[in-house]
């Protein structure tokens, strides 16, 4: 389940090592508390994380070997920011599906 809300971010994985080298980003944690019946989002929770630099091919390498411990890593080259998103399951339920129960 990928969505990709603003069209600038694109999958880290589209983007090539020469589109970041030398650039700072700012990583960014994004938590998707997710409904247990339908398992789309109520609610996102956001937080920076740090800043890094990407100037060689191993720190690119490095990105990409820790991106699978997230749900899925976005980058928004513009903004320099990367963002890694993490999905939660609080125990809530959309009002919505509470029908489907």
């Amino acid at each position: 389940m990928i969505r990709m809300g603003n069209p600038l971010k694109r999958r880290l994985s589209d983007v090539g090592f020469e589109e970041l080298e030398g650039k700072t980003f700012e990583l960014v944690l994004v938590v998707e508390m997710l409904c247990e019946v339908c398992e789309e989002p109520l609610r996102t929770g956001e937080r920076s994380l740090r800043r890094i630099q990407t100037l060689s091919k191993e720190d690119y390498q490095n990105l990409l070997n820790r991106a699978p411990a997230h749900d899925r890593v976005e980058v928004d080259v513009e903004d320099g920011k990367i963002y890694l998103f993490d999905h939660d399951f609080p125990g809530d339920i959309h009002p919505e599906c509470i029908g489907r129960l």
